[in-house]
């Protein structure tokens, strides 16, 4: 297909193809004045996603994840949001869309929710690429309502934003609180206790005191052991004493006894001598026999009287002994009785540390509960509030135009050449060739159509037309 058989095509049936373009263009340009004017108003927010919380003192890791931006869009074509800007706009106080609504629904769910669908349906909340930066976009026929909308959209978000982050923390500022008495009664049962304990035991029990008993007791069995190793001497030496007399220690270191029995071994030898001398008759002799029967006399009194001493002694030792043990028994149980006492008060007072560490931690997590419920805003702020916009932004009448014109254009060639389709006529010299299987030799232009004159070149031609169906000579 040549560009000249396309343009003899569209000469040919210029007057179809031009309706067909005058009637679509017509058709979209119609549309385009039905259509109703719709205005698009816009408001924005900023998110502070990496300034730390003013009350926990850090960024929370979440804001800054790719899914957080995604969350709030959520947020913002909420229900609970879309609620809260038809309560900003009044529009539950209409008459008329509680008659819509009763219409529609029948009375039937909410007609908070139902308005809130209504309006939700012209909101588009946009994020701006590579910033924190969300577009309210709001669509309406009534250009005051699109601002008025967007703006209530975005402070319903702000409101809810506030509210997301403040109503957990008054949940948990009442936990906290509960849990807070809770904790502050075990306290004050713990302290109550140590108290009455410390008052039954009568004394304050420390470690100072305890160390001093300890070692009070380390020295009377020190004392205890060294009077053992005493007794056991003076028992040996009482048994000693009781069973030789005369081979005791004590006996033999007396210095009485060392005298008598020196006067002994003296009248002993004197006593020897004179009987070999004079005789045992002889009145020396007796004299000397009743000396020396007086001095062993003397010598059994006085060991007697040393025997008696080692047991007195030894009494004496056992009694001390006695006492020293039952000195080092009344020690030893106090001391374990000042641990027991320590033991436990130590016990109760780290249940009184525990109880007061435990009220310490709720008490700052409750007072950080408390901030947060109390926050006036949230990681969100309003960037730019809407306006009404000074024209509309549907339907584009010259956008429309424009493609009402090209289609209409490419309807009209394509209609001109479907109808050329089932139509086929020799628009062409080259159709005729192609048709006759003949080289053409000649063309004639084309005349204005004007009467002809008689033996004029047109009648000519005319009558000379059956001649081209005759064959070539």
């Amino acid at each position: 297909m040549s560009l000249e058989y396309v343009f003899a095509v569209l000469r040919a049936r210029w007057l179809i193809a031009t309706i067909t373009l005058v009637a679509v263009f017509g058709a979209v340009a119609a549309y385009t004045w039905m259509m109703p004017r719709k205005y698009i108003a816009t408001s924005s927010v900023v998110l502070d996603i990496k300034n730390p919380d003013p009350i926990a003192g850090a960024a929370q890791a979440a804001m800054g994840s790719p899914t957080y931006m995604l969350t709030q869009i959520e947020v913002i074509t909420s229900t609970r949001v879309a609620e809260k800007a038809a309560r900003i706009l009044k529009l539950d106080q209409v008459p008329e869309l509680r008659a819509n609504w009763q219409k529609s629904t029948g009375g039937i769910g909410s007609f908070e929710a139902w308005v809130a669908n209504v309006i939700k349906a012209g909101l588009e909340a946009r994020p701006l690429r590579g910033s924190n930066i969300i577009t309210f976009i709001y669509t309406s026929e009534d250009p005051k309502f699109a601002a008025a909308a967007a703006n209530a959209f975005m402070q319903a978000y702000l409101t809810t934003a506030v509210e997301l982050r403040t109503n957990p923390a008054k949940q948990f500022n009442e936990e906290f609180d509960a849990k807070a008495k809770e904790l502050r009664e075990k306290y004050e049962a713990a302290q109550r206790r140590l108290s009455a304990f410390q008052q039954e035991q009568g004394l304050v029990v420390t470690d100072e005191r305890v160390d001093i008993e300890t070692n009070r007791l380390s020295a009377l069995s020190a004392d205890y052991l060294q009077m053992q190793g005493v007794m056991a001497d003076s028992n040996s030496r009482q048994s000693a004493a009781r069973s030789s007399p005369d081979q005791s220690p004590d006996v033999i270191s007396n210095s009485t006894v060392s005298g008598i029995r020196s006067d002994i071994i003296r009248q002993e030898a004197a006593l020897e001598q004179l009987s070999s001398r004079l005789g045992d008759q002889h009145p020396q002799v007796i004299e000397l026999k009743t000396n020396l029967a007086e001095l062993r006399r003397k010598l059994d009194t006085e060991s007697k009287r040393i025997v008696g001493s080692v047991s007195v002694a030894n009494n004496v030792t056992s009694a001390r002994l006695a006492l020293m043990k039952a000195a080092l028994d009344e020690q030893r149980t106090k001391v374990l009785k000042l641990k027991s006492i320590r033991d436990e008060a130590s016990m109760i007072q780290r249940d009184v540390e525990l109880a007061q560490r435990s009220l310490d931690a709720v008490t700052v997590r409750m007072q950080n509960a408390t901030l947060e419920s109390q926050a006036p805003q949230a990681s969100v702020a309003p960037l730019e509030y809407a306006t009404p916009p000074g024209g509309p932004s549907s339907p584009r009448v010259g956008s429309n135009l424009a493609l009402g014109g090209v289609l209409g254009l490419v309807m009209a060639i394509a209609l001109a050449f479907l109808i050329e389709l089932f139509d086929r006529r020799l628009r062409t010299a080259t159709d005729i060739e192609a048709l006759l299987l003949l080289h053409s030799m000649g063309s004639v232009p084309r005349f204005k159509n004007k009467p002809a004159k008689a033996g004029g070149l047109g009648s000519r031609l005319r009558l000379g037309k059956p001649a081209l169906n005759a064959p070539a000579p």
